[in-house]
This record gives C-alpha cells, sequence and structure tokens, in this order.
C-alpha cells in the first residue's frame, strides 16, 4: 500500500502531534511519502524507505499554491489513501486530490485542534465540512473520537497511539528511590501541561516533612515563569530544555515517578488529546501520574499503573502515596511496563489504523 501523508506537523518540530506521526509511520507496512512545511528552501529528505517532501514555508494553508503543489505530489506518487495529519487545515485540499488520484482521503484526530475550533461558529461549520467530506476519520483516543462523532455525525475509528519499546526500555535492576525521590515531568511549556501545579504540590509535600526532587523537561513559552515559580518555592527542580527524543528514555530511566498534571482550559475547550509521556513514561517503568483533561485518563489503569488527579492536593497525595511505599511503587512499574506492551504499541496501532484503510480502498 501506498500512502501520502499531508501535514503541517511533522519532525524536525517538536510537539506531540509531530511525535506521533513518527512513531505511526514508521509501523507503516507500505510506502509513505510525507508532504511537510520547511522554515528553509523546500527540500526531500529519506524517511527509511519513504520520502519526505518539504513546501517552501513554515505552515501550509490550503492556498492555490500549495493545493498545486500537493496535486503534482500527489499525482507523481499514485497513492492507495491519503492521509491527512490533523483536521484544520489542510482537508480542505482532501476532495481535489481524491479526484486528481482516486485515492480516498482519511483525516487523522488527536484533541484541541478539534475542540477549540469546535467552539467558534463559523470554524465549526468549516471543521465539520472538511471531516465529513473524508472517507474515513480516526482518532488518537476515545475521548477525541467522541467528541468528533458528536461534530460531524459521522463514524470515527479509534486507533490509539504507540510507544517504541526499545527506546523506552524497562531496567527491571533499578534499585531503590533516589533521596529524595525525583518526580520527572515531560512536555512542553504551556499552561495547559500544568507545571505550575506540580511545584506547587512539591511545595506543598516538602513542608509536610516529605521532600522531592523535581525534574521538568520541555521548552515553551512559559519556561521563565516555571522558573521563577521554583525559584520562590525554594523546593529542588533541576530544568533540562530543548532535550532530543534521544535522550528522553535516559531521563525517564532517572526519575523514580512521573507525574504531567495537565489540565483542562477556556471550559473543556482546550485539552489534552491523549499524552504520549504518559506512555513513555509508563513503558520504562514509572508509576504514572496523569492530570484529567481530554484523554490522557486513557493512559493510566488507576490504582494498577497509576493515578489521575485533579487539584494541587489530588497531585501531592497521588506522590506521597507512590514514595511512601517502594515495594508498591515497583509493582505499579511493572504493571505499567505490561499496560504499554498490550495496550500502547505501535504495530497495535497501526493494525487498527490498516483496517480502516483497506475498508476506505475496498469501499471506493
Amino acid at each position: 500500500m501506498r500512502l501520502l501523508v499531508v501535514t503541517n506537523d511533522y519532525p524536525p518540530k517538536p510537539g506531540g502531534i509531530q511525535q506521533y506521526l513518527s512513531g505511526f509511520l514508521a509501523a507503516f507496512p507500505g510506502t509513505v511519502r510525507v508532504l511537510a512545511p520547511a522554515d528553509g528552501p523546500a527540500d526531500q529528505t529519506a524517511l527509511g524507505e519513504s520520502v519526505v517532501r518539504r513546501f517552501s514555508r513554515s505552515f501550509m494553508w490550503p492556498t492555490p499554491a500549495v493545493r498545486k503543489w500537493a496535486l503534482e505530489q500527489a499525482m507523481e506518487f499514485q497513492p492507495d489513501v491519503i492521509l491527512f495529519g490533523a483536521p484544520y487545515p489542510l482537508p480542505f485540499l482532501g476532495p481535489a486530490l481524491r479526484e486528481a488520484t482516486g485515492a480516498p482521503f482519511v483525516v487523522l484526530c488527536h484533541g484541541a485542534e478539534v475542540t477549540l475550533p469546535a467552539a467558534l461558529p463559523v470554524a465549526r461549520q468549516l471543521l465539520a465540512k472538511a471531516l465529513k467530506a473524508a472517507d474515513a476519520r480516526i482518532a488518537v483516543s476515545r475521548f477525541t473520537a467522541g467528541r468528533v462523532e458528536r461534530l460531524t455525525g459521522e463514524r470515527v475509528d479509534y486507533v490509539g497511539a504507540g510507544v517504541d519499546l526499545e527506546a523506552f526500555a524497562f531496567d527491571r535492576d533499578k534499585g531503590g528511590f533516589s533521596d529524595p525521590p525525583v518526580v520527572a515531568c515531560v512536555s512542553r511549556f504551556v499552561p495547559r501541561k500544568g507545571q505550575e501545579r506540580l511545584i506547587e504540590a512539591a511545595e506543598l509535600l516538602a513542608r509536610r516533612g516529605q521532600p522531592v526532587q523535581l525534574l521538568i523537561v520541555g521548552k515553551g513559552r512559559t519556561e521563565q515563569r516555571l522558573r521563577k515559580a521554583a525559584a520562590e518555592s525554594g523546593i529542588d527542580v533541576r530544568f533540562e530544555v530543548d532535550v532530543p527524543w534521544s535522550r528522553l528514555g535516559e531521563l525517564y530511566g532517572g526519575a523514580d515517578l512521573f507525574c504531567m498534571p495537565c489540565r483542562s482550559r477556556w471550559g473543556g475547550l482546550e485539552v489534552e488529546g491523549l499524552g504520549l509521556v504518559f506512555l513513555e513514561a509508563a513503558a520504562t517503568g514509572l508509576p504514572v501520574i496523569a492530570g484529567d483533561s481530554g484523554g490522557s485518563p486513557e493512559t493510566v489503569d488507576p490504582g494498577v499503573t497509576g493515578h489521575v488527579v485533579h487539584d494541587v492536593e489530588d497531585i501531592a497525595s497521588a506522590i506521597s502515596s507512590i514514595v511512601a511505599d517502594e515495594t508498591a511503587a515497583r509493582i505499579m512499574g511493572v504493571a505499567g511496563r505490561r499496560w504499554v506492551e498490550q495496550e500502547f504499541t505501535w504495530e497495535r496501532t497501526m493494525e487498527r489504523a490498516m483496517e480502516v484503510f483497506e475498508r476506505v480502498v475496498s469501499n471506493g
């Protein structure tokens, strides 16, 4: 099967959607061509047996120039299926690409890129129109699938997400907790991810005589605010900024538990689609604490692989319960690795996606 992917979100750009597509496409059993933007001149790079073609802009809108370029690429490649990496704005090119190539098109849905536009009447109509025109819609979480189904009245297939189990290995010989225990948080530095709430929770624990060290990894616009909050709290916080993906396994491995207390904002319009970092942490054998936002609770088996939290007191209590019992924490970490191996591999995700791709091809 030949898959043409049209997306604004692709490495080396950082972000969850970019990382998702990288892992997802690496598991695809056929040939892939990716159409993505570039900050400099248009270029072409290899991706295994696939090719990435880049348009000479940092973001692609469905303009006449992008449409012409995408049509040329599609006609040259002759795909069996066309996949759009997000619901907006590029799927508006879908009908033209389908008409030119005869290939059905599918739209991949994540989270906030669905919920935010859906709150605005005009954007909601445009988004629904683009999604309804697709031959199929797939979603990374059951939460997102439900939102898209309500928006469109059309079927949405859950495909899930995966983790590279070799890159995020489980060290079964790891010793006891660090002193103090290390709580890792890996995420972009934006308000929704909840790093400030984690700092507040760690400050609470320190006052209660149960200190922890925070390892905050990522980059983004709230970095200085987070550094200021950490300095004012007086707790032990280590920042790792702009870390390459290849180092993440090492950083998870140096922690004792993982916490990314994400939260929904703007009345539930800005949410976490799923959260690959929760799965990466679980794969390395860490107990996981996830904020109750969007699809993030789907990454945790509550009380077995970790906890889902709602506020600062919740976060502090969850951390406290884990660091108070090393044996129970170890059992939780083993269960988390097993949970990922069973439910969240890229191979399993691609199996679900291939069922959709094969269905739309046969229907065509």
